[in-house]
Order: C-alpha cells, then sequence, then structure tokens
C-alpha cells in the first residue's frame, strides 16, 4: 500500500508540476470524527498539499494529498489513520484566489485502522467544502464522506494552510 501510495503523489507532483499558472498550498488540519468513526475515535490531526490552478477567473482545478491520524476513544482501543488523495474544482464567489468560495472534490482515501488487528482499505471520498483565500491564506472547511465497507468514516475539517506564489 505504502508503494502505491508513494507512486500516486510522486504522479500528482510530476503531473502539476508542468502547470505554471497555479499555486501549492501546505495547510494543517483538524478533522472532528463523525458518525460510526465517531464512535471509536477522536479528534484527528494531520496535514495536506493542495495544488490549485486557475480555469477562468472564477473557477479552478485542484488535487490535495493529506495525512489524518484518529487517536482512540475513551480506551476503545481504535486508531485510525487516512491518506486522502483527491480532485476536484473550486469556485470563486469573486475571483481566482481571492475571497469566499466554495468546492467539492472527489477521491481515494487510503484507511488503516488499528483494533488489535491491523486493516486497510482504500475507499472512495467525496468532500464538499467552504473557504476563504486571503493573500498567502486559505481557510477552509470540508466534510469529508469516506464510505467503509457497511460503514461510514466521515469527518468534519478544518484547514488552514500558507500559499506559495500569492499575493
Amino acid at each position: 500500500m505504502k508503494k502505491t501510495i508513494v507512486t500516486l503523489v510522486a504522479l500528482f507532483f510530476v503531473a502539476v508540476g508542468s502547470f505554471a499558472q497555479g499555486r501549492f498550498s501546505v495547510g494543517a488540519e483538524l478533522a472532528l470524527p463523525q458518525g460510526d468513526l465517531g464512535d471509536f475515535v477522536g479528534t484527528g490531526f494531520g496535514a495536506s498539499v493542495r495544488y490549485e490552478s486557475p480555469i477562468n477567473e472564477n473557477l479552478s482545478w485542484m488535487g490535495t494529498v493529506g495525512f489524518l491520524s484518529f487517536g482512540e476513544k475513551d480506551d476503545s482501543g481504535v486508531k485510525v489513520s487516512m491518506i486522502p488523495v483527491l480532485a476536484g474544482l473550486k469556485y470563486y464567489f469573486t475571483e481566482s484566489f481571492g475571497g469566499f468560495y466554495a468546492g467539492a472534490e472527489l477521491g481515494l482515501s487510503f484507511n488503516s485502522v488499528k483494533a488489535g488487528e491491523d486493516e486497510s482499505s482504500s475507499d472512495f471520498g467525496f468532500a464538499p467544502q467552504l473557504g476563504y483565500h486571503l493573500g498567502n491564506i486559505d481557510i477552509s472547511a470540508r466534510y469529508l464522506i469516506i464510505k467503509v465497507e457497511d460503514a461510514d468514516a466521515n469527518s468534519i475539517g478544518l484547514r488552514v494552510a500558507y500559499v506559495f506564489g500569492g499575493e
């Protein structure tokens, strides 16, 4: 699984490296587990790297690779880590890289669950989000929806990022 993730991340950076118009951002993330996930784990912490490039004055495409780690809750013995690899669109209400925006991303989440036995899976993910972009700072909130077999691994996330190449 680690080789697959490293390969995906490498392909992501090679693909976006050829686009000079875009910007990279690096952010810290806080995730509050919801639904089935919230029954077993506590608050999640992590980081992400995003590449964003404008399509027109208000619309941009983006690709995000992150890492989230959730600690156990109430001595449940369950720990979860996720590596979401997502791509999607952002719509700025004023102009690209400025002001309020709404967006959505789709992709895969590589999940690892430690609860006595270690289990891992690759699952579909969807993440609608709202945010505000101010110069070199990007602040966003998202609802990450991940379907894992007969359960869900959803979370509400907050991302604060520094944007390289901003105003």
